[in-house]
């Protein structure tokens, strides 16, 4: 039984440590709050699923969007794949309007 809890606990430290080396250019959140994170290598279909959620999506061109983040307002997209799986993230935050 101990030795249960103990495989579960090496997997959880397994996929957290994935995640504590990851880059700002290795995530993006979306307005909707969905995380795309390229380091656990997502499915393109998970990718899509969560794009195809989000209202103000735009599509501009192959795995190329415009898309709102929950901070910062909205970003030029681009995810890159291989076999699959989204390997990264390059996003470039748009011009925003001057507010008073």
């Amino acid at each position: 039984m101990q030795s249960k809890y103990i495989g579960l606990l090496f997997i959880a430290l397994q996929s957290f440590s994935s995640l504590s080396y990851a880059k700002a250019e290795d995530f993006f959140r979306l307005s909707g709050g969905g995380l795309l994170i390229s380091g656990i290598e997502m499915q393109h279909s998970e990718v899509m699923i969560m794009i195809n959620k989000e209202k103000s999506s735009k599509r501009i061109g192959r795995n190329h969007y415009i898309l709102h983040a929950s901070v910062g307002g909205e970003f030029d997209v681009q995810f890159k794949f291989s076999s699959g799986k989204l390997i990264a993230i390059v996003a470039k935050q748009l011009g925003r309007a001057y507010q008073h």
